[in-house]
């Protein structure tokens, strides 16, 4: 038998959660063709897996690639980290649909955290021909996003939806299921999503129950409001009747950290009546946004143009800082109560300043941090982003065991070198999957191999209803892992992120060898996939 690929002498680890066993993997036509010990044959290129693990591609189940497909397609990060697969149109935002009068308000949005869309659609088909066209090396799944579909249907102002409104979000809702969408996703504490109320968001889950769309969700609270939170994302969930997966699961600010029992009772509850309610989980204890998220919901009303305004005068600007500030020393969020000095800049127009916490920058200014914050989001027009210290480790490892959570990074993928996000972004850019393998799987043993991979594969394929993916199976997609368990490792820090991972020599996307010896070799590998 003649393959064209063939992965000799490896542990697969299937993605269903079996243990791993020995076993060759064949591969021809971008399919598995075979899996067997010893298997019989020649191929035109063998890799010797000897004391590796053979595995599933990585599924991303909460990115933010789509905003730079179109600029750096080859997400080399992702891939050289064995992501094969990545969901995105997450948190609310998705590049499209686009009212054809609002798409400053939809580049100033992605502008916010560095990128550059030259947007030339209007309707979720036409992005999506455009993605294809750009030949992304992963995978996409994707979602759209509830806060373009209300930016498209009214724009950005906080107010209830009219039966008409609510009429338009559901076609373009429609349209986008309609174009390969996967359901819709929310992020309830930004702009204009958390504008939103419970009906409206129920009301569109009905609208795509029938057609198996999904409610993937960033709850309106992860701090003070958690419980509460969760709770309204499962009778979202429920009452809509739709799968439901909540973004990220954290509770953030230490006073609220006490709360992740009950949170994860709470879903616990949920799936023990049947309905299907997840999670995932990034293995990190800081988070990334943009750092206008710091200011309320209300200085938000109406775009980034009335933010800055707001921002400029000193009448609203003592408003904010008397409604936010907490002992001169930590600012109320919907991240919980955070130090200035838990407070990084990640990326702005000044290197000098990234990775510089807030503190520090207010040290060099002369200024209260909180004004320094303010000053630097005004100078910067709403396009700084930011690293925030607001988790328990314990907690994270609390969530990442979980048997109802998956991965996902909260990042994007991007090109050799730092690319277009430059400074010192969030690592779990480079190092999401190798750090669940490394440091949750071999150094804290907090779960085994077999559990860590179905978390990364097979378990996030199930929730996507993805029936080719996420298993080392005859017939499953060729998107396949080898990585060597005492080896593998994330290199990227706080400090230095732009830093590929160990131990990860070989992926293959659909049956395209991708990284070879460590090196990314082929690009263009992925596509646009759709639901089942």
């Amino acid at each position: 038998m003649a393959w064209s690929l063939l992965i000799r002498n490896g542990q697969v680890i299937d993605g269903s959660g079996a243990p791993a066993t020995r076993a060759d993997v064949a591969v021809e036509g971008g399919r598995v063709a075979a899996v067997a010990p010893a298997l019989a044959g020649q191929a035109e290129r063998t890799i010797d897996a000897a004391s590796h693990f053979v595995t599933p591609g990585f599924i991303d189940m909460h990115s933010h690639s789509d905003l730079f497909y179109l600029e750096c397609p080859a997400a080399e990060s992702k891939v050289r980290q064995g992501c094969t697969t990545e969901v995105v149109g997450m948190c609310s935002f998705s590049p499209a649909p686009v009212h054809p009068a609002r798409k400053d308000a939809v580049r100033a949005w992605a502008g916010g955290i560095g990128a550059r869309l030259d947007i030339t659609w209007e309707s979720f088909g036409q992005y999506l021909d455009r993605l294809r066209a750009a030949r992304p090396s992963v995978n996409v799944v994707h979602m759209v996003g509830h806060g373009a579909l209300r930016l498209a249907a009214i724009g950005p102002e906080n107010r209830p939806l009219t039966p008409a409104d609510l009429a338009r979000m559901e076609r373009l809702l429609a349209e986008a299921l309609d174009a390969g969408a996967f359901g819709y996703s929310t992020g309830l504490v930004y702009p204009p999503s958390v504008y939103a109320s419970t009906d409206e968001l129920i009301a569109l889950s009905r609208s795509m129950a029938g057609r198996g769309g999904l409610y993937f969700s960033h709850i309106r609270g992860e701090a003070a409001t958690l419980e509460a939170a969760i709770a309204e994302a499962i009778r979202i969930g429920e009452v809509g009747g739709v799968g439901v997966q909540i973004a990220h699961v954290k509770a953030a600010g230490r006073e609220n950290w006490g709360k992740m029992d009950a949170a994860l009772r709470l879903i616990d509850a949920a799936r023990a009546r049947g309905l299907d309610v997840t999670g995932d989980v990034y293995p990190y204890h800081a988070g990334s946004t943009k750092m206008d998220n710091l200011l309320p919901p209300w200085m938000h009303d109406g775009g980034i143009d009335r933010l800055l305004e707001r921002i400029a005068d000193r009448p609203t600007r003592r408003k904010v800082v008397e409604e936010c500030l907490i002992d001169g020393e930590r600012w109320r969020t919907h991240m919980g109560a955070v130090g200035f000095d838990q407070i990084f800049v990640a990326t702005c127009s000044r290197p000098e300043l990234e990775g510089q916490s807030l503190a520090q920058l207010a040290r060099t200014t002369g200024d209260t941090p909180a004004e320094a914050m303010l000053n630097l989001v005004e100078r910067e027009r709403a396009t700084v982003s930011m690293v925030v210290f607001s988790q328990s480790e314990d907690n994270v490892a609390k969530v990442l065991a979980h048997p109802a959570v998956m991965v996902g990074s909260d990042s994007l993928g991007l090109s050799a070198g730092p690319g277009p996000h430059p400074g010192k972004p969030h690592p779990r850019m480079y190092g999401t999957f190798p750090r669940v393998l490394g440091v949750y799987a071999r150094e804290k043993k907090l779960f085994s191999w077999e559990t860590a991979v179905h978390k990364m594969t097979g378990l996030a394929a199930t929730k996507l209803r993805l029936k080719d993916r996420g298993l080392v199976r005859p017939g499953q997609a060729a998107d396949l892992v080898v990585f060597d368990p005492a080896a593998v490792k994330d290199e990227a820090t706080y400090a230095d992120p732009h830093r590929h991972p160990a131990g990860i020599p070989y992926v293959v996307i659909n049956g395209t060898l991708a990284v070879d010896g460590g090196r990314m070799v082929a690009t263009g590998t992925g596509g646009v996939l759709t639901p089942a």
